[in-house]
């Protein structure tokens, strides 16, 4: 849909999913958005099952990957290979693996001149811009605090069906999962993060944290943890203090906070002197960021103007990879103990029957990440 509202140069020609009925309410979904009649799916090329992604890519130039993230790392090789340029959801991966897989590719995407968009579309809202190079400009002196927000509501539960393999029922609730999920950080934080890093020209080298279930009960909620507290180090003694929580009929925020030694500045465009007067505001109209990323992807295949974003979106995947990790161990993870971590998520192999990487018990609980026990590397 962002992408239709800002092209015309491109038509929709083939579509896949593993479940059939999510394929075919995206489909009706997008229906109406379509002015121009740049939808062509035909039925034959409306592709259901794991392999789905290979017979979508064959058929493309430009390709979205925009599945859960354990998936990201073999579709991007698939497009990659196959020459295709991609735009791709965040995060990038949900283990140290994936990331790997994911920087190893990104390597012949460049050499082949693919251009690749990332979805952590905060990088192309210009008021973020104009605030980033004012802190850059030192506006409020030395950034010598971060503080990092993501408190939100609980996804949605999908009952459990009679005859759904384990499988189907883990991916029908993906984000209860952290192999599917990746954890809170990874799957929404990573927004507000991925500014900071961006904010700081850096990228974390040390998390420790904690956090754990309070209002996710049962086995309805899989095995990911409902609040999080991670307090993450840069290279030169800045720390970004990151809270996020997934719990109904609490307070909210999804933003950011930054303290500088002469002022401060938020997520509402504005910079602070140490009174809290307002110096700036960004009071201005801007276009939609979500659909600028794809304008911006299709503008570099017509015009030949390479981009490329996967290597900060694999990176601030990493940040967020590396707090889950220290979280759920209770140990303090630097990054060079991360990047020699061998320890996958996920499962052996993408079938219906896999054997899966955690399952219920007797009474159908999972097992719960447990700090000062859990295995992360």
């Amino acid at each position: 849909v962002n992408a239709l509202a800002v092209s015309d140069a491109f038509d929709l020609v083939a579509m896949g999913d593993t479940f059939k009925d999510r394929l075919d309410k995206c489909f009706a979904d997008i229906q109406p958005f379509d002015k121009k009649g740049q939808i062509k799916v035909e039925e034959k090329n409306k592709f259901v099952g794991f392999d789905a992604y290979e017979k979508v890519i064959a058929l493309s130039d430009v390709v979205f990957l925009v599945t859960p993230a354990p998936f990201r790392p073999m579709h991007f090789e698939a497009a990659v290979n196959a020459g295709k340029h991609i735009f791709m959801e965040k995060p990038l991966a949900v283990d140290v693996p994936g990331y790997h897989k994911i920087m190893e590719i990104n390597k012949l995407a460049d050499e082949k001149k693919l251009n690749v968009v990332v979805g952590l579309q905060m990088r192309y809202k210009k008021s973020f811009q104009e605030l980033i190079s004012k802190i850059w400009d030192d506006e409020i002196g030395k950034v010598v605090s971060i503080d990092v927000y993501f408190n939100v509501g609980a996804p949605r539960i999908h009952p459990r069906q009679p005859g759904q393999t384990e499988m189907e029922y883990q991916m029908r609730n993906w984000r209860y999962f952290t192999w599917l999920w990746g954890g809170q950080l990874a799957g929404q934080t990573i927004h507000q993060m991925d500014v900071m890093n961006w904010m700081m020209k850096d990228y974390p080298v040390s998390a420790k944290g904690l956090g754990g279930r309070q209002t996710f009960i049962g086995p309805n909620q899989g095995n990911t943890w409902d609040h999080h507290f991670t307090e993450f180090e840069y290279a030169n003694g800045t720390k970004m203090h990151v809270q996020s929580f997934t719990m109904n009929k609490c307070w909210g925020r999804m933003g950011f906070f930054v303290q500088g030694t002469r002022g401060s500045a938020d997520e509402r465009n504005r910079i602070y002197d140490l009174d809290k007067n307002v110096l700036w505001n960004w009071r201005q109209d801007e276009p939609n960021e979500y659909e600028v990323e794809h304008d911006v992807l299709f503008k570099s295949i017509l015009n030949g103007k390479h981009v490329n974003d996967t290597e900060y979106g694999a990176k601030s995947t990493l940040t967020t990879i590396m707090g889950r990790m220290a979280m759920h161990s209770g140990r303090i993870m630097t990054i060079e103990d991360v990047l020699q971590s061998e320890k996958s998520l996920l499962p052996e192999k993408f079938t219906w029957d896999a054997e899966m990487p955690d399952l219920p018990d007797a009474n159908g609980n999972y097992t719960v990440p447990m700090p000062g026990m859990t295995k992360v590397l």
